[in-house]
C-alpha cells in the first residue's frame, strides 16, 4: 500500500499545503525520466552522484594546503555568485510555473485559505526543487572538502539553504514585477527569456576573474587580501554568504536569518498579488487572434513551409526555449576565446560554438516540425507524398535556424573572414545530420516537451551531442590547417550511416 504522510495533517493547514506541493514537485522529478522505473531512476541518480564525488576530490585538495590560499575567497565568491545566479534562475521559472500551471490552483483560489498560505506552500516547493538542481553539484563538493579540510565545510548545507530561500524570494518578486509591467500573455515569454540571460550569467560567473586581464586580475586578488573597504572588503554585507559558505558561525547564522526573514516577507506581502496575478493568468486561453484575410496559394512546397514557420512563430515560449540554447553555449565560447588570447582564438571558440549551435537548433527545430506535427491525420490525407511533406519540413527549417546564426556568423567575419566561411560549411553539415537523424528516428510527443525529447530515446540524444562534437572538432583541426580533420569527418558519416533506416522502412 502507497504511504501518503499527508494524512498525519490537518486539511487544509499549511503543514498540509506543503506536503502536498512537495509531492508535486516528486512528479516532476520522476517525469523527467520519462518511463524509467523508479529504481533505474534510482540508481541513475546515485551513480551521477558517486561521479560528482569523485570529480570533487581534486577540487577539494585545491582548495586546502596544495592549493594557491591568496585564491581561496575569490574563487569561493566566484562559486556563490555561480550558486545564487543559478538559484534565482530556476526559482524564476519555478515562480512562472507556479502561476501558469492550472492543477490544483484553481480549486485552492476558490477555497477559503489565505493567499499567503498557498503562496508560502508554492515558494517552499520552488526554493526546494531550486536547491535539488544545484545541491546534486555543489554538495558533493562539500563532502569532500569535509574529509579533506575539516568540519567547517559542513557550512555549506545551511549556507545553500539559506541561498534557496533567498533566491526563491527574488524569483517571486521578479515574476510578479513582470506580470505588472508586461501583463499576464507576455510575461511568460519575458520571463523564460530574463531566467535564461541569468542562468548563463551563472556560467560567466565562475570564469568572472579569468575575463579580466593579468594585472587587473592580481589588483583584485591583493584588494580582496587586504580586504579594502568597498567592493572588495570581505568582512561587509556583500560577502556575507561568502564567509557563510567559508564557515564563518557568525556569519551563517545572520545570512540565514537574512535569507528567511527575506522569504518570509516576500510570502506575507505578495500573497495576495499572487492570487490575482494566477487568476488573471487563467483566462489566456481565451483570447482569440482578431480575423483576417487568408490567402491560398496553390503552390504545395510553399503552403507547407509557411505552415510550419507559421506554428513555430506562434509560440512565443518555444522560441524562448530555443534562445536558451543559444545563450547557454555563447558564454562558453567566450570564455574559451578570452583564455586563448591569439590569433586563432576566433576559429578555435567562436567558430566550433557557431556549429555546435546549429546542430542542436537544427535537431529541436526537426524535432518540432516532424515529430510533434499538431495535425498529422490532416496531412496524412493531403494529395501530397510523404517525401514531398518530409523534404518540405526540413526545408522549413533552415530559415529559422538562419535567423539565429546570421549576427554571430556577421560578427565571425569581420574578425575572421576564413574562419566565418568554414563555420559556414562545418554549420549546414552538422545541421543537416542531426535534422536527418530525427527524420530517421522520429519521436512523437507535445511541442513543450522540446527540452526534453531525449527523454523517449537515450541513445538519439547521444547520437545528436556524439555529432556536435564531432563536427566541431573537424571545425577546429580544418582552421588550423591540421590533416587528422578527416578523422572526425569520416567518424560523423558513419555515425549517420549507422543510423540510416532500413531499405525495407524507408
Amino acid at each position: 500500500m502507497r504511504r501518503d504522510f499527508t494524512r498525519f495533517l490537518t486539511p487544509g493547514s499549511f503543514g498540509w499545503l506543503i506536503a502536498q506541493d512537495l509531492r508535486l514537485s516528486l512528479r516532476r522529478l520522476q517525469g523527467m525520466f520519462g518511463a524509467l522505473k523508479p529504481r533505474t531512476a534510482s540508481l541513475i541518480l546515485l551513480t551521477a552522484l558517486i561521479a560528482f564525488h569523485g570529480l570533487a576530490w581534486p577540487v577539494a585538495h585545491w582548495l586546502g594546503a596544495d592549493g594557491d590560499q591568496r585564491l581561496f575567497y575569490p574563487s569561493l565568491a566566484a562559486g556563490v555568485l555561480f550558486v545564487l545566479f543559478w538559484l534565482v534562475s530556476q526559482s524564476l521559472t519555478g515562480a512562472t510555473r507556479a502561476l501558469y500551471t492550472r492543477g490544483d490552483l484553481d480549486l485552492l483560489l476558490a477555497s477559503p485559505l489565505p493567499p499567503t498560505h498557498i503562496l508560502g506552500a508554492r515558494a517552499i516547493a520552488i526554493a526546494a526543487e531550486a536547491m535539488g538542481a544545484v545541491a546534486i553539484l555543489v554538495l558533493p563538493i562539500a563532502n569532500m572538502n569535509v574529509l579533506v579540510n575539516g568540519w567547517r565545510w559542513l557550512a555549506i548545507y545551511p549556507a545553500l539553504l539559506a541561498g534557496g530561500l533567498f533566491a526563491t524570494a527574488i524569483g517571486i518578486a521578479l515574476a510578479l514585477g513582470l506580470i505588472r509591467l508586461f501583463g499576464p500573455r507576455r510575461t511568460r515569454v519575458v520571463s523564460q527569456v530574463v531566467a535564461t540571460c541569468v542562468g548563463a550569467a551563472f556560467v560567466l560567473s565562475l570564469q568572472v576573474l579569468n575575463l579580466f586581464p593579468d594585472s587587473t586580475r592580481e589588483n583584485i586578488i591583493a584588494a580582496i587580501q587586504r580586504s579594502e573597504p568597498g567592493l572588495f572588503n570581505r568582512h561587509g554585507l556583500l560577502w556575507l554568504p561568502v564567509r557563510a559558505a567559508a564557515g564563518d558561525l557568525q556569519a551563517l547564522i545572520f545570512w540565514f536569518l537574512l535569507a528567511a526573514g527575506v522569504f518570509a516577507l516576500t510570502c506575507l506581502i505578495m500573497g495576495r498579488a499572487f492570487t490575482t496575478s494566477a487568476v488573471q493568468s487563467a483566462g489566456l486561453g481565451a483570447a482569440r487572434a482578431k480575423p483576417r484575410a487568408i490567402r491560398f496559394r496553390a503552390q504545395r512546397g510553399r503552403i507547407l513551409r509557411h505552415k510550419e514557420w507559421r506554428q513555430i512563430a506562434r509560440d512565443p515560449w518555444l522560441l524562448s526555449q530555443l534562445l536558451l540554447q543559444v545563450i547557454y553555449t555563447l558564454p562558453v565560447a567566450f570564455i574559451i576565446w578570452r583564455s586563448l588570447g591569439t590569433q586563432n582564438a576566433a576559429a578555435v571558440s567562436v567558430a566550433p560554438a557557431i556549429v555546435v549551435i546549429a546542430s542542436q537548433l537544427s535537431a529541436s527545430l526537426a524535432w518540432i516540425t516532424i515529430s510533434s506535427e499538431d495535425a498529422p491525420e490532416f496531412i496524412a490525407s493531403a494529395p501530397v507524398t510523404r517525401g514531398e511533406i518530409e523534404w518540405r519540413k526540413l526545408e522549413a527549417v533552415a530559415l529559422p535556424l538562419g535567423l539565429f546564426l546570421a549576427l554571430p556568423l556577421v560578427g565571425l567575419a569581420f574578425v575572421s573572414p576564413t574562419a566565418a566561411l568554414w563555420a559556414v560549411v562545418f554549420a549546414v553539415c552538422a545541421a543537416s545530420s542531426t535534422a536527418l537523424l530525427n527524420l530517421w528516428h522520429p519521436m512523437p510527443g507535445r511541442r513543450t516537451m522540446v527540452m526534453r525529447r531525449h527523454s523517449q530515446s537515450k541513445l538519439i540524444g547521444m547520437m545528436e551531442h556524439l555529432l556536435s562534437l564531432l563536427w566541431a572538432v573537424a571545425m577546429v583541426l580544418t582552421v588550423l590547417g591540421s590533416v587528422f580533420a578527416f578523422l572526425p569527418i569520416g567518424l560523423a558519416l558513419a555515425v549517420l550511416w549507422f543510423n540510416r533506416p532500413a531499405r525495407s522502412a524507408a
